[in-house]
């Protein structure tokens, strides 16, 4: 692969980005980002991979010329409107080997996601980008404060105030909304409902079809946005799911798992797995590291042979058939104490019964199993923490632009979320936001920190929490 990549990662929404662009951020080392963009590839980048904003072109170099495998990312293509050609030049000049790598511009994806044809066979045959006085349908993109100015520009040059003609503000997002009129009315239609920021203006034949092929704007979750503190390892299916209800979600993990060293502990508690009657697995995270730790001592999934396992909740149990083993037991409760009812028939006296888990959690499970007459053998195999970058990020978010809703998932990434706002101004902070957990003893964690909590998922998946989330929009 070339020292440094150029990379167009589209317009915005993730799955916009090339297959080209996905393989780059995986194989990177190092990852620089202009203006913000490509967030929705980052938890695709390897575990150690160097990750910033992209600062200078002469830090490029340096990275390039120490050995390392840099990507640069950029919105839309590295060569058009963006400046990624200068930086080519000057690693050209530098003799570092690198490649360009296309993507979408967002000119050409809002409007279709917007459900606005650029060329209409018959009406529109040809296209511009910018203030241009050919091309049936033009494309151009407006800063925030500029709109009318762009409007008055244009009919200047001759397009009529009666063009049909669009706003696409958020343009290339999954959130992204579409207001149309006649050129000549758009800037005021625009300013009746309050809107602002940047945004693309298009006109021509094809705007006259976006209420008819404009598909996004009626999915249930168009136009909200939504934060996932989830950690970036787990993100992608929730984040997917999200975005394919029409949401604009932002990433910021405020946990991080990291897996504990496969110590004597360890290494004994795998030994004594032919003894072990049942092993009882509380999260997904604790399966795949377990069964790391298994493959590290020169075991497998066979060293289970002899035990009965249990599951709490349905991913850790889809994580464990991952793993080609499968649950005798799945609590649908996402709690201890519902997998403790669920093992009311069992004779657990004398049975000796492992727990991997995180090193710190709830002791409900473990004391509830001993008064059965379980022994008991708590094994902590990951250590959730609070990335240091967490804190910074989240109140950039809400001293800015802000979400509709706010997810978690886990007690973890409730208590660290509260740890980054100044207690005393959590609640100004957040306005309006709703709150929405995966289960009752995220929920209850959840108001015991000071928040108000609106959704709580009856299914404790990730899938569970996008249709509560979903059917809570509904009824608004």
């Amino acid at each position: 692969m070339s020292r440094v990549r150029l990379v167009g990662v589209g317009p915005g929404h993730p799955g916009l980005a090339t297959l080209q662009a996905v393989e780059a951020v995986k194989e990177a080392d190092v990852i620089r980002n202009c203006d913000g963009c490509g967030t929705g590839l980052l938890h695709l980048a390897p575990a150690h991979a160097d990750i910033a904003p992209l600062e200078s072109i002469d830090e490029v170099i340096r990275l390039a010329r120490n050995g390392r495998k840099v990507a640069v990312l950029f919105p839309g293509n590295p060569y058009a409107f963006s400046s990624g050609s200068e930086m080519a030049d000057r690693l050209h000049r530098a003799g570092v080997d690198f490649e360009a790598v296309p993507g979408l511009i967002v000119e050409l994806a809002a409007p279709v996601m917007s459900g606005i044809p650029l060329t209409i066979e018959g009406h529109s045959a040809s296209l511009g980008f910018g203030l241009v006085t050919g091309g049936d349908t033009v494309v151009l993109r407006l800063a925030s404060g500029w709109w009318e100015s762009g409007i008055t520009a244009l009919m200047q040059n001759g397009r009529s105030a009666e063009t049909p003609a669009a706003l696409i503000l958020n343009p290339g997002q999954p959130g992204q909304h579409r207001v149309t009129a006649a050129l000549g009315e758009l800037a005021r239609k625009a300013a009746t409902y309050g809107l602002r920021g940047d945004a693309l203006l298009v006109l021509g034949p094809g705007v006259t079809m976006a209420e008819r092929l404009d598909t996004l704007s009626r999915r249930p979750l168009h136009g909200r946005r939504i934060l996932i503190t989830r950690a970036r390892h787990q993100v992608d299916p929730f984040r997917r799911e999200l975005v394919d209800l029409g949401a604009s979600v932002v990433e910021i993990a405020t946990i991080e798992i990291r897996r504990l060293p496969t110590d004597d502990r360890v290494r004994n508690a795998i030994k004594n797995l032919s003894q072990t009657a049942l092993v009882i697995f509380a999260s997904a995270n604790a399966v795949d590291i377990f069964f790391q730790m298994l493959l590290t001592t020169g075991s497998d999934a066979r060293a289970l042979h002899n035990s009965k396992l249990c599951a709490i909740g349905q991913e850790t149990a889809d994580s464990l058939m991952a793993h080609g083993v499968r649950p005798e037991l799945v609590t649908s409760e996402y709690t201890a104490e519902g997998l403790a009812n669920a093992l009311q028939g069992w004779e657990l006296a004398g049975l000796r019964v492992l727990v991997p888990r995180a090193e710190i959690a709830r002791d409900a499970l473990p004391s509830l199993l001993a008064n059965r007459g379980a022994e008991v053998e708590i094994l902590p195999v990951y250590r959730a923490v609070c990335p240091p970058d967490a804190g910074p990020a989240l109140l950039r978010l809400f001293d800015g632009e802000g979400v509709d809703v706010i997810t978690f998932t886990s007690s973890s990434t409730v208590s660290n979320f509260v740890r980054a706002f100044p207690e005393d101004r959590l609640p100004a902070i957040l306005g309006d936001a709703e709150i929405a957990c995966m289960g009752p003893v995220t929920a209850d964690s959840a108001r015991k920190l000071g928040l108000s909590v609106s959704i709580v998922a009856r299914e404790y998946t990730t899938h569970g929490l996008v249709q509560a989330i979903a059917e809570a929009a509904a009824r608004k």
